[in-house]
C-alpha cells in the first residue's frame, strides 16, 4: 500500500532513530522502505545494510557515486510499488506511530486528494529545542485544494517528511527523468508544485514527524559557496517549471535568484560570526533589511548578532 522513501548521506549519527521510527508504524496493510544511501563517506550504508538484513520490508539502494537528491529520491520512487508515497530524510523521524494508518485512511477517503500533509514538530539540534505542531501553534492555516499559485508563490510551505502523495498522479504527471537529469537541488517543491496542477492539496492538523534543523544539510549549510550556488540551481530549476506551465507567463524572476544567494550567505555569515563575509554579502543583497543595514560595520554586526542569538535565531 505505501512506499517509504529514505534519503540519506552521511547521516550515520541519526539513520538510526530514522529507521526506528518508520518500522514503527502501526498499520493494518504491510509496507516497503526503500533507501537510498548516497555514496557517502561514513557509516550509514553499513547500518542501513544491517536494517535491509534484518527486515524482509526494507530494501538499500546503494550508489557507486553521488547522484544528489532529487535523482536519489526519484529512483527509490520508481524501485518501488506502494499506492502511495512518504518520504523521511536520514536525520528527521516520524514520531506518531500512525502517521502511515492515518493518511492512507484520508487519501482513500479523499480520491480528489493528490497529496495531504500534517503538521509537524521542529527539533533545534544545535539547542536541543522541541517546538511541537508548529503550523497550529503559529496559528498556520495552510491553503487547501488547487494551490500551485500560493506554492509557486512561496505563500506555502509543506515539509516532505509530512506528505503522502498518490503514486499514479506521480508517474502520470511528474517528468521524473527530467528532474532527474537536472540534479535539481530539492525534490519536494517542484514535485509538489506539478501535482498541485492536478488535484487538491489537503491538511491534516495532526503532528505526526519531526524536523530536525541546526545541523549541516542540504537547506542549511556554513559554506558561502554552497548557499549561493544553491540560489542558481533554484533559478534555473523554477525557469524549467515554467516551460511545464505556460499558463504562468514568462519567467521574470532572474534577478531576485540573482541576488538572493547573497542575502542567504548574508545571513550565513552571522550564524559563523564572520563580519568580513557579511560586510561583502551585504553589498550585494538587495533588499532592504535589518541584518544588511547592520552588517555596515564592526559594531553594528555584532549588535545586531547578539540581539538574534537571544532572540535564539542563529
Amino acid at each position: 500500500m505505501v512506499t517509504v522513501c529514505i534519503v540519506t548521506y552521511n547521516q550515520e549519527k541519526w539513520i538510526r532513530q530514522t529507521l526506528d521510527s518508520v518500522l514503527a508504524q502501526q498499520t493494518e496493510y504491510p509496507f516497503e522502505v526503500i533507501i537510498g544511501e548516497d555514496h557517502g563517506t561514513d557509516t550509514t550504508r553499513l547500518i542501513c545494510q544491517e536494517y535491509a538484513d534484518r527486515y524482509d520490508n526494507v530494501r538499500l539502494l546503494p550508489l557507486k557515486e553521488n547522484l544528489g537528491v532529487t535523482a536519489n529520491w526519484i529512483r527509490c520512487v520508481q524501485a518501488g510499488t506502494g499506492k502511495y508515497i512518504m518520504t523521511c530524510a536520514g536525520d528527521d523521524w516520524w514520531h506518531n506511530p500512525n502517521k502511515i494508518q492515518l493518511q492512507v485512511d484520508f487519501m482513500e477517503a479523499h480520491p480528489e486528494c493528490v497529496c495531504c500533509h500534517t503538521d509537524e514538530d521542529e527539533y533545534y539540534e544545535n539547542r536541543g529545542v522541541l517546538k511541537k505542531s508548529v503550523k497550529q501553534t503559529n496559528g498556520v492555516i495552510p491553503p487547501e485544494g488547487k494551490i500551485q499559485k500560493a506554492i509557486l508563490s512561496g505563500g506555502e510551505h509543506i515539509s516532505a517528511v509530512t506528505m503522502c502523495i498518490c503514486r499514479s498522479t506521480f508517474e502520470e504527471h511528474i517528468p521524473a527523468e527530467e528532474f532527474a537529469r537536472r540534479r535539481f537541488p530539492r525534490e519536494d517543491w517542484p514535485i509538489l508544485l506539478v501535482l498541485a496542477a492536478y488535484g487538491d492539496i489537503l491538511y491534516i492538523p495532526i503532528s505526526t514527524a519531526t524536523y530536525r534543523i541546526g545541523q549541516e544539510s542540504i537547506t542549511r549549510t556554513s559554506d558561502y559557496e554552497k548557499i549561493i550556488k544553491r540560489a542558481q540551481q533554484d533559478k534555473e530549476m523554477t525557469e524549467y517549471l515554467y516551460t511545464l506551465f505556460p499558463e504562468w507567463g514568462p519567467f521574470q524572476d532572474g534577478p531576485y535568484f540573482d541576488y538572493i544567494g547573497y542575502h542567504n550567505a548574508l545571513h550565513a555569515a552571522y550564524r559563523n560570526n564572520d563580519y568580513k563575509s557579511a560586510h561583502e554579502f551585504a553589498k550585494k543583497d538587495k533588499t532592504n533589511c535589518w541584518a544588511k543595514r547592520m552588517a555596515s560595520n564592526y559594531i553594528t554586526f555584532k549588535l545586531f548578532r547578539w540581539i538574534q542569538s537571544k532572540r535564539r535565531r542563529l
